[in-house]
């Protein structure tokens, strides 16, 4: 079998009769960087697929940490969705049984967005999977230094794509270093507006873009005043973002639209 590893050459060594060789060895190669479904996964195991494995099961509403250990948890979850599906149930994921796995989630995805699609013109959750809103220091109101929480915190990994929750066009992009951190303000058409703070880097999208619901803006971050990765969103009555409007509770909003969204 042909070695796929990393070739090391070392220096030249001296043999009888003047002549020198040169060896050259194979490293392993490193299993964190293996693609889903490149080698079968089971308990104990470390890897890049094995959080692919993890995100899967969480999308397929399975909540699974994402830590790159093939644990017990993960291990339950594997035999959950086996049964669920009336694969043979070992929790081991082999080939085949991974190339099922990127089915479903395909299948999950397109079913997400042609909800999306159905809902353009309104709202659409602002987060993609996996995410959760946090405990009461996260809500609407809470105390901070100095003030009161002024949005919801909805938490996911870092990197996690933000899409804009409503259509409108975007008022402020801008940076906060000791509060909203990279932060978006989007002025809807009804002349509330929606924020989004903390983003990992500055939006890609200028004062003057027009937005669509479901368009991706960002990702979720940590920068500025954050304690983990979360987006900070906030919605705020006519006529917007400190021009005369205030900030309400989005959560109601948030759930209602996570639910179709």
């Amino acid at each position: 079998m042909r070695n796929r590893g990393c070739a090391v050459r070392l220096r030249a060594l001296p043999l009888m009769g003047g002549a020198a060789m040169t060896l050259t060895l194979f490293a392993p190669p490193d299993a964190s960087a293996v693609k889903f479904g490149k080698r079968t996964l089971k308990p104990h195991m470390r890897g890049k697929d094995v959080r692919v494995l993890q995100r899967s099961l969480t999308r397929l509403k399975l909540p699974t940490a994402v830590d790159g250990a093939y644990g017990k948890l993960t291990w339950k979850n594997v035999r959950r969705l086996e049964r669920r599906r009336a694969w043979r149930r070992d929790g081991i994921v082999q080939r085949k049984q991974a190339k099922r796995i990127k089915r479903l989630i395909a299948e999950h995805r397109a079913r997400k967005l042609a909800r999306r699609r159905a809902a353009a013109g309104n709202y659409v959750f602002p987060v993609a999977d996996p995410h959760n809103f946090g405990g009461a220091s996260a809500r609407f109101g809470a105390p901070r230094s100095g003030h009161r929480h002024q949005g919801q915190d909805i938490f996911a990994p870092c990197g996690t794509p933000i899409d804009a929750a409503t259509a409108g066009v975007v008022k402020v992009r801008a940076y906060q270093a000791k509060g909203a951190g990279y932060y978006l303000v989007i002025g809807g058409a009804d002349g509330t507006d929606t924020v989004y703070m903390h983003m990992k880097k500055a939006s890609w999208a200028p004062v003057g873009t027009p937005t669509y619901p479901g368009q991706q803006i960002g990702r979720v971050g940590a920068t500025g005043s954050a304690s983990g990765c979360h987006l900070h969103f906030e919605h705020w009555t006519a006529p917007g973002w400190y021009s005369g409007g205030y900030p309400y509770d989005p959560l109601p909003e948030l759930l209602a639209w996570d639910s179709y969204s």
